[in-house]
């Protein structure tokens, strides 16, 4: 910004920098007229307002992706679609509830609770491979390699489930 010499192009003083606006006479509004100074308070407004308002959609959005990874079924649900924020908001409350009717006893055992994201991770990774195969390597469900290969790992993911 310029310094000027602390009077405005209208004669009158200023805060002793040039305004953004270019024109520094009164600006026109449905109410009457405002000065430079006003109009561009109002603007400096205006851009804080909106700052402040995508901090907060920010922290709103940082703590539904979270409440996302905490919650063990958003966290099942979560590969196969993109969830709305209201579903993510809802399944929390239903897990909260379970927690609450259960008395929080046993569930937040660390075993336990690893052993479920354990699962959780092994049937993501599961259909990462799947993907994989028809992607990346070209091989439809038909495919013979493909077929074992996922027989396999499902094999493998029921197994794990049913020792826990």
């Amino acid at each position: 910004m310029k310094r000027s010499s602390g009077l405005s192009s209208s004669g009158s003083e200023f805060d002793g920098e040039e305004s953004d606006c270019t024109d520094t006479r009164s600006v026109k509004t449905e109410g009457g007229s405002q000065s430079p100074a006003t109009f561009s308070h109002d603007l400096a407004r205006k851009k804080r307002r909106g700052l402040v308002e995508k901090r907060r959609r920010d922290r709103i959005n940082n703590s539904l992706s979270e409440l996302r990874r905490l919650v063990p079924s958003a966290c099942e649900k979560q590969g196969s679609t993109k969830l709305e924020k209201a579903e993510i908001l809802q399944m929390t409350v239903d897990h909260l509830k379970i927690l609450h009717t259960s008395g929080g006893k046993g569930y937040f055992e660390t075993q336990a609770f690893a052993t479920d994201y354990r699962i959780l991770g092994y049937r993501e990774c599961l259909s990462e491979v799947a993907k994989y195969l028809s992607l990346a390597e070209g091989l439809g469900c038909s495919d013979p390699l493909k077929a074992r290969l996922m027989s396999h790992l499902n094999t493998c993911a029921s197994q794990r489930e049913v020792v826990t």
